[in-house]
């Protein structure tokens, strides 16, 4: 019975269940224990919802800014390699990009799908400068010169989402779905010799709902607590909603941002009343 014992247990470690076992990591100089982790992490799995038990639903657009100091943790490390393997979201998207892991795609639709060859060319692209230079009689000219970019976390200080809020029947309660999410950078154009900004733009768009997305979310982890014993994954943390961001837009019959018909403070008051009416919406299906 004891022999019988021990080989049904080395048939289960071997099992492709055994992806619950821990993976022993070699410690560094400076670790006081062997780290371990596990051997794979995948994304819980999402609730079936069905069309016939949603009765509300609103699509909802919002920015979070990484400078928000509960966003920190979206912008650092800084350093393209991490520190001890944890990466910003920004470079844990980037190098899936640079190993075509994920699909991106050019609108929140989702609908124009982007090759990663071609976002990898815009990201890498070359600038053109005017620089001043002096001959050997100090006379100045203008040469055309060519300046590599890479691309750097360092850039990104936003980050576009688009979800939705719904009620269910089946869960009564207020749900709320992650649909899309895009890294926005700063553009900027020179004009007669003085730059000028134009504004933030999505680079592109990735489906949080695809597979190997959320896979990817799954398996690293985010540096946002300062217990690194226990960090969560980038999956856990957007499912948690542990960040804070602003609604910029909701569905409307004239397909418009807020700050196409109010700018200022009169924005953030809209964007407060959105958040308003949702959750009065949510708490008045429990009155009688």
């Amino acid at each position: 019975m004891q022999r019988t014992a021990a080989i049904l247990i080395i048939l289960m470690s071997a099992l492709p269940g055994g992806r619950l076992m821990a993976q022993y990591v070699e410690s560094q100089p400076s670790d006081y224990y062997a780290r371990t982790m596990t051997w794979e992490q995948l994304p819980q799995e999402l609730e079936y919802v069905r069309e016939s038990d949603v009765y509300w639903s609103k699509t909802l657009w919002g920015i979070i800014d990484v400078r928000e100091k509960e966003n920190q943790y979206f912008y650092f490390p800084i350093q393209p390699e991490g520190i001890r393997g944890r990466k910003n979201l920004a470079y844990v998207i980037w190098d899936a990009i640079l190993a075509n892991e994920i699909e991106v795609f050019e609108d929140d639709e989702l609908k124009i799908p982007i090759d990663n060859e071609i976002i990898i060319a815009r990201a890498t692209r070359s600038d053109t400068i005017q620089m001043e230079v002096f001959d050997d009689y100090g006379e100045a000219d203008y040469e055309t010169v060519l300046v590599p970019h890479q691309f750097s976390s360092e850039d990104i200080y936003q980050y576009a989402t688009k979800q939705v809020v719904y009620m269910d029947r089946a869960r009564s309660g207020m749900q709320m779905r992650k649909l899309a999410i895009a890294p926005m950078e700063e553009k900027y154009k020179i004009i007669d010799g003085e730059t000028e900004y134009m504004g933030t733009y999505p680079l592109f768009w990735i489906p949080m709902n695809a597979w190997p997305v959320r896979v990817l979310l799954a398996k690293k982890e985010a540096y946002c607590r300062e217990n690194l014993v226990h960090l969560p994954n980038w999956e856990y943390a957007f499912h948690r909603n542990m960040y804070t961001w602003f609604i910029t837009r909701e569905d409307n019959v004239y397909n418009r941002a807020i700050m196409d018909y109010l700018t200022g403070e009169d924005a953030l008051l809209e964007a407060q009343r959105i958040e308003e009416e949702i959750l009065n919406i949510s708490l008045d299906m429990w009155e009688y």
